[in-house]
């Protein structure tokens, strides 16, 4: 006991080091980065690539000194040094294929896609080697920015805004899926939450029936999932899609004739019988732990011995 609480207060121990280490280093990356904002438009495109190319290597070069080469072990790797090491790996995630884009300006409809796939591959690579939060978030935005420059390549975003937006829809479930199995499913859940419920909303402008339609489906989906894991996200998502879809829905059927104090109304009615919904949900997944706690076990049936 007496060893470990000395192991505890010594400060001079390498974990330490490296923690501090690892935030002096994000913390220039991070000042060299704005710096260069400042001296980025005297700077030719070969010399913008190298700077970006530079950054990247010292962060990522600061990231395996964070975690430690630690990839396949992560659980063993401290919280401090994993947000480290993953905040340097996102920044170099993002500077490689900026470089790329900055060096091949101007890029033609197939470039864009690779580019776009190798900044979704990158942030995805960051964020296996170190889970976080950024590094997931991060992911989820170039899997968005990829979608589009793969799109935009078959030129399925000219005349109709259908394809994109459905295609957000399907990533959000594609990374509801997912999260229930990352390090940070909250994170994700949240994530593919926006991406779903706007995805489908996207829809609203040109396409209403298709907008309030999607977004009703989103939270039906979210409630029966609910019952299966108790999770917020899942509660949260179904009783704002709910609320959302509805007045959109009336104001269709009426052509738009509901006054705004009339609609106002109809959504906080809306509102209230969604919160309701909600309500009862988490109540029911409450009693079905306590009943099962209180049924009898199986080997207790008989009587008492006589």
């Amino acid at each position: 006991m007496a060893q470990a609480l000395q192991e505890a207060e010594e400060p001079d121990t390498p974990v330490r080091w490296a923690e501090i280490i690892g935030f002096i280093g994000g913390g220039l990356v991070f000042v060299g980065m704005v710096s260069l904002l400042y001296t980025w438009v005297d700077l030719e495109k070969l010399g913008q690539a190298v700077l970006l190319l530079t950054v990247a290597a010292l962060a990522a070069g600061g990231g395996l000194f964070a975690t430690g080469g630690r990839f396949r072990n992560r659980a063993a790797l401290p919280p401090t040094r994993r947000r480290v090491g993953g905040t340097l790996f996102v920044i170099a995630a993002l500077a490689v294929p900026t470089a790329l884009t900055v060096a091949l300006e101007p890029v033609n409809p197939t470039t864009a896609a690779a580019l776009g796939l190798l900044y979704l591959a990158l942030a995805v690579l960051a964020y296996t080697a170190a889970p976080t939060a950024v590094g997931l978030l991060v992911a989820g935005g170039t899997s968005l920015w990829a979608l589009w420059t793969i799109l935009a390549k078959f030129d399925l975003l000219d005349t109709d805004i259908r394809p994109y937006a459905l295609s957000v829809v399907a990533v959000g479930l594609v990374w509801g899926v997912v999260s229930l199995r990352l390090p940070n499913p909250r994170t994700g859940l949240v994530m593919a939450a926006i991406f779903a419920l706007g995805g489908a909303q996207i829809h609203l402008g040109d396409h209403p029936v298709l907008a309030y339609t999607l977004t009703a489906a989103i939270a039906v989906l979210s409630l029966v999932l609910y019952q299966w894991q108790r999770r917020w996200v899942f509660l949260v998502t179904g009783v704002l899609g709910i609320t959302i879809a509805a007045p959109e829905a009336i104001w269709d059927w009426t052509d738009g004739a509901v006054s705004g104090a009339l609609l106002m109304l109809i959504v906080g009615l809306v509102l209230l019988a969604a919160s309701g919904v909600g309500i009862m949900l988490h109540r029911k997944t409450d009693k079905q732990p306590a009943q099962q706690a209180a049924e009898p076990p199986a080997g207790n049936a008989e009587g008492p011995a006589r």
